[in-house]
């Protein structure tokens, strides 16, 4: 729960435009290193600029009111079946190869 290796994926700003094959909305416009102070503002639709986080500090940090409190798998009805949070976590190397199936459409 504390390793940084998720991505915070935005339900609220994904879920007018999004259809399988169409990038999502991540949190935090410039990912940190370790020893940094973590990117909690902004978003970005690119994989590599995205932030990472632990659940435990983006909870901290936003509480449980706006994300689902367990990381999610990447799908291709994502925001439909988690239009309840406003964020949901997944782990990067799940959306890796969402984002690599993207890039080849």
């Amino acid at each position: 729960m504390t390793d940084r290796k998720y991505l915070a994926i935005s339900i609220k700003h994904t879920e007018y435009k999004w259809k399988f094959g169409v990038l999502c909305v991540l949190w935090g416009y410039h990912r940190t290193k370790d020893n940094e102070k973590r990117c909690f503002g902004g978003y970005t639709e690119d994989i590599k600029s995205a932030e990472l986080y632990s659940i435990e500090e983006f909870i901290k940090h936003y509480g449980s009111s706006i994300c689902c409190p367990e990381p999610v798998k990447m799908s291709p009805n994502l925001c439909k079946k988690y239009k309840k949070y406003d964020t949901v976590l997944i782990l990067e190397s799940d959306y890796q190869a969402y984002y690599d199936m993207c890039k080849e459409r």
